[in-house]
């Protein structure tokens, strides 16, 4: 195993960067175990304390284990590999709202024409259901989020790619921590807001009731823009 002696201000960061690496270029595979701590440092020439820092985030994002009275080990692949330092990731950038919605656009936008070919009977019922109640919600809107929140959660379902799904259910999940009371500011200042929000839902479901994937997405993309401009002008 090569690894170079460093001397850097960024020694955690390179640290990283070396094991990624071996991983990558297959010298590390699942079950693998690694160097311990002080024979790292040692071949590292660095100290324990920046070993232990790299070696915790790599743990954190998955990529390592490890596992009391044995040792450190590289991480056997897993459904949630990629959503858990995604997860990490989006934490990290809460402040950065402008990168979060543009993410959640990416992924809705193309959940929503998969929706449209691929939904069934019981997704189609489930739209139906939270569209009356958003209608019945109105004009006060007291559960505008959570009926929200319920529909795009059940736009990724019916996309029926686990994957997209599980990476939309972690991008709302920071959405809601970070918009909560922005978009209860947003509803509550501008008239009309929650009755145009719930005729883009409309739009949204009768186009995937219909099997049109294009208009779809060319809707979803369309509502989801007007939410990011406006929420821009709150943040601004």
């Amino acid at each position: 195993m090569d690894l170079k002696p460093i001397k850097s201000k960024r020694t955690t960061e390179i640290i990283l960067e070396q094991i990624k690496a071996l991983i990558i270029n297959g010298e590390l595979v699942p079950g693998d175990k690694l160097l311990t701590e002080n024979e790292l440092a040692e071949s590292f020439q660095v100290s324990r304390t920046s070993v232990r820092e790299a070696l915790a985030a790599l743990s954190l994002t998955g990529i390592l284990e490890v596992r009391q009275g044995e040792g450190i080990f590289v991480k056997s692949a897993s459904p949630n590999s990629v959503i858990e330092p995604l997860s990490f990731i989006l934490l990290l950038e809460k402040n950065e709202l402008q990168n979060i919605l543009e993410v959640r656009k990416a992924l809705e936008v193309e959940a929503a024409g998969l929706a449209s070919e691929r939904r069934d009977e019981e997704d189609l019922a489930q739209f139906k259901r939270l569209i009356e109640q958003m209608e019945k919600d109105l004009p006060r809107a007291e559960n505008s989020e959570k009926l929200d929140l319920e529909f795009h959660l059940t736009l990724a379902r019916a996309s029926k790619n686990p994957l997209l799904n599980r990476m939309m259910n972690t991008v709302q999940e920071i959405m809601g921590q970070t918009l909560r009371v922005t978009r209860a500011l947003w509803i509550a200042a501008t008239a009309g807001t929650a009755q145009r929000l719930f005729e883009e839902h409309q739009e949204i479901y009768e186009a995937i009731a219909s099997r049109d994937s294009e208009k779809a997405r060319k809707i979803t993309y369309e509502h989801l823009r007007k939410v990011e401009l406006e929420l821009a002008k709150l943040k601004a």
